[in-house]
């Protein structure tokens, strides 16, 4: 969300791509650049997963870029904890994508 070309970042743009999902879809949404970590604070809310990385965004906050993938990680942990999400573990990932172990 937020890239040229693609739906924008809004909060009425993300409700409207959550609202044409069923109810019980598990879901992912990714924020580009600036909009990283608010995309990540809907997802959150609204009972999606989020999904950070340099390939989307290299700053930890304007202006100021991040020095690891693990900081954009351990910022989005942070945002989602506020909003009384619990990351998941490796295993309970692989549960709700319903992945078996190679």
């Amino acid at each position: 969300m937020g890239v040229i070309g693609g739906i924008g970042a809004s909060v009425e743009e993300f409700s409207f791509m959550r609202n044409s999902l069923p109810e019980e879809a598990t879901f992912t949404a990714t924020g580009i650049g600036r909009h990283q970590f608010n995309v990540a604070a809907m997802a959150a809310v609204s009972g999606g997963h989020i999904r950070v990385g340099f390939e989307d965004n290299v700053f930890i906050e304007y202006g100021i870029p991040a020095e690891s993938n693990g900081q954009l990680v351990e910022k989005a942990v942070r945002i989602a904890g506020e909003l009384g999400r619990v990351p998941a573990s490796p295993d309970e990932a692989r549960h709700i994508l319903n992945l078996k172990e190679v």
